[in-house]
């Protein structure tokens, strides 16, 4: 079935048990992801390290029942686990098939990429009930106001025209640079669903959107390639009061690494891997994402998404200890990434 965004979104609170697979695909993968992501949130558990399970694309097309395996999983928690096929193939369609043939199970979403003009796949998800299907196209300017209203509402942020705008040409479209953005400004404006906030572009100025994004992103590749010294020092940088912020950064680039570690598992090398990644990484961070891939085991990925999560919900808890918090859990994460370095 055909769906619109604000379908999707409300999946992200719920998801019924009559969609069986959401399929995200088209030019914008940074949407397509953003949404994945969401999605995921509603299925994570501290207390469940299993609660996202990650397939890659070429696994799926090549063995159509190891996404039957997935889906009907139970889970040793008793908790549904979501299934997340990363770069989903045309001839992935056999497996989704196979998938609604077989009695219901664990919901699953599959991310593509752009899928050419008479897709079989595209085609049979959109005539199918059981399929929730979104494309995306590269937004434009003229989408500013709607994206960012879209990203904003739900944190108790009414965006300006002009402040969406601004947000918008700042991140460049991507939804995702968008989202990152936007959680600052509801940190620093102290808004939620039942505390709303007009946000205005003095608002957007004010923070510095991109402001402390390089020492930001060092940061997120100190914690993975396991340097607790450089963590330290790059800590101390940053603004204050984005401590949630970063946490979510860091879990962006794990669950990314998780997808990777998922096709090493499987006997390819890490730089294979690397290379073969859909949506490509960027060539700059392929070498430091290679290494990365060598620190980490899928358990300790597992394991540190549960953490990051446990650690966001004490921020947010009254009275909790804030930053000192995340900076705990931050540091914890390079060290077991710096453990994998001396094992090597």
């Amino acid at each position: 079935m055909k769906v619109d965004t604000a379908r999707i979104q409300a999946l992200y609170r719920r998801w019924p048990d009559d969609v069986r697979l959401v399929l995200l695909h088209g030019q914008d993968a940074a949407a397509s992801r953003d949404h994945a992501d969401q999605l995921a949130r509603q299925f994570a558990d501290p207390a469940n390290p299993m609660a996202v399970e990650t397939l890659a694309g070429n696994t799926v097309s090549s063995d159509p029942q190891s996404l039957v395996a997935a889906a009907g999983m139970m889970s040793m928690f008793g908790d549904r686990t979501l299934v997340r096929v990363e770069g989903l193939e045309e001839d992935g369609l056999a497996a989704i098939t196979a998938l609604l043939d077989s009695p219901a199970g664990n919901p699953v979403v599959a991310i593509a990429g752009t899928l050419k003009k008479g897709s079989k796949l595209q085609a049979f998800a959109e005539k199918t009930a059981q399929i929730a299907s979104l494309v995306s196209y590269e937004p434009s300017l003229r989408d500013a106001t709607r994206l960012v209203g879209e990203i904003a509402a739900p944190m108790g942020l009414r965006a300006s025209r002009e402040a969406a705008i601004a947000l918008f040409e700042a991140a460049a479209g991507d939804r995702t640079l968008i989202r990152r953005e936007v959680e600052k400004l509801s940190l620093y404006l102290d808004s939620d669903a039942d505390r709303p906030q007009p946000l205005e572009v003095t608002d957007v100025a004010a923070l510095g959107v991109g402001a402390g994004d390089a020492d930001q992103y060092a940061l997120v590749a100190a914690v993975a390639g396991g340097r607790p010294a450089a963590v330290v020092d790059l800590l101390g940088r940053l603004p204050t009061g984005i401590g949630i912020v970063v946490l979510r950064a860091i879990e962006r680039r794990l669950t990314m690494l998780l997808s990777l570690r998922g096709i090493v598992d499987g006997g390819a090398s890490a730089r294979t891997a690397v290379e073969g990644a859909r949506p490509p990484i960027f060539w700059k961070e392929k070498d430091a994402v290679a290494i990365e891939l060598t620190l980490w085991t899928t358990q300790g990925i597992v394991r540190s998404l549960g953490e990051i999560l446990a650690a966001e919900r004490a921020i947010k808890t009254s009275g909790s200890l804030g930053e000192t918090l995340a900076d705990t859990a931050i540091l914890t994460l390079a060290r077991r990434a710096a453990a994998g370095r001396r094992a090597h």
